[in-house]
This record gives structure tokens, sequence and C-alpha cells, in this order.
């Protein structure tokens, strides 16, 4: 039997915080969960250039093992062609749902091979910090997700946009294949990404932000790609 993953998060309340320790059952990654036919055919496009396949039904829903999941500030990869991405995560225990804002980083060259093996190799960051879907469920789509990318000493500016960009919560699990199995036991969603401002880039680290410009506050957070010597 495999034991869960557990992660020690912080939860971010209008007035306070607490702890939780979130121990997660299964690990799901959606793609294609663009709203505006226009922008998530520019996401495929993007992909399409480095040889990566569109999907054969929209949006998709891969398993992966929950081991990936990390709060860490650094990650390890093999390739130098690896990369992040921001988007929200949800946290789910049957009706409760706390959300924050993570990386499903990707080994681009495998992804035109396999997109399951891609993703199966390397982290599946989040930030520690969360909000309770309910502060936020009534202005979702005002939410902003940014990602900025640090590169050769440089920072630049890589994804932004709304939350009204991609699915909502409530239509991501909806469509979930098979939710009722795991419907009351602790499980973690990423929900897919925003287009790039400019084309992929393999980067040293990735600062990830979700804004909430209603209530003021944003969750933010940083990671390091770490490259190691496939051999000694």
């Amino acid at each position: 039997m495999i034991t869960p993953k557990k992660l020690f998060m912080k939860i971010n309340l209008s007035q306070g915080s607490q702890d939780l320790v979130f121990a997660a059952d299964h690990l799901v990654c959606s793609g294609w969960v663009g709203r505006d036919p226009k922008a998530l055919q520019a996401h495929m496009d993007e992909l399409s250039k480095l040889g990566i396949p569109g999907p054969g039904r929209i949006p998709i829903y891969m398993n992966f093992s929950t081991y990936l999941l990390t709060t860490d500030d650094e990650i390890t990869v093999v390739s130098s062609q690896s990369s992040g991405e921001v988007e929200y995560v949800l946290l789910c225990k049957g009706e409760e749902i706390w959300v924050t804002v993570g990386s499903d980083h990707t080994d681009r060259d495998v992804e035109t091979k396999s997109i399951p093996g891609s993703k199966q190799m390397y982290a599946k960051w989040l930030a520690s910090e969360c909000w309770p879907y309910l502060d936020v469920k009534d202005h979702w789509d005002r939410l902003i997700l940014h990602c900025w990318v640090h590169k050769d000493g440089q920072r630049t500016l890589y994804q932004e946009a709304p939350l009204a960009s991609i699915l909502r919560p409530e239509e991501l699990l909806e469509k979930m294949p098979n939710i009722g199995e795991i419907k009351g036991k602790f499980f973690i969603l990423f929900s897919g990404t925003i287009a790039t401002t400019s084309g992929l880039v393999y980067g040293d680290s990735y600062e990830l932000e979700m804004e909430d410009p209603v209530l003021k506050r944003m969750i933010k957070s940083q990671y390091k790609v770490k490259i190691l010597p496939q051999y000694l």
C-alpha cells in the first residue's frame, strides 16, 4: 500500500491563518482547459512547434504519483529541456476545497514522445499557502495568475491571465472521469495552464503568483530548477 503524501500547508484566512496537513491519496493533472477557443488553439500551436501532439479530448485528465508533490524551493531535473508553468491547484476533501498556485513541471523533449511520461518525470510543485475556495468563489474570475521566469540572471514575465480564461473548479471537477472513485478522499487537481507571452522558456527558476484584486492579497512563491548530471 502506498502511503499518502503529506503536505504541510498554511491556510490564509481573512483574519489570521491556520495549519493544514493534507495527506494526498491521488494526484490528477488536467490540460487543455481554456475557455477561449483562440487562446486554447494558441497553446496547442505553441506545443505543436515542439512536436507535441494535440489532445484526443478536451479537457484531458492524467493520474500521477503523489510522491511527485512538493512545496520545496528547489526541484531537480535531468535535462536542460524542461519547463514549469503557472496554474491553479485544488486540494479537495469531500465538500472542502482549498486553492493555491502551482507548476506542473514537464520534460519537453520526452513530451514529444509521451505526454504522461514527460510529466511523471518531474515534481509537481505547489505553494505552501492556500485559501479556502469559498473565500474566493464569488469573484473567482477576477483572480489573476502570473508567472515570471528567471533565465541567465534575467527576470521576464512569462505568463499572465485572469482565471476567467480557463475552466472554473466546478466545471473542471464535473468533467473529470470516474470522480466517484475518489470522492471523499484527499486528492489534488492541477488545473492546466495558460498560454505563455512569447513561447516556452527553459528557466533557471519560476516565480508564481495568484493575485486576488478584490480582497487585496496574493499567494506568491518561487522554486529553482537544478539540472543533475546524468553520470557521475
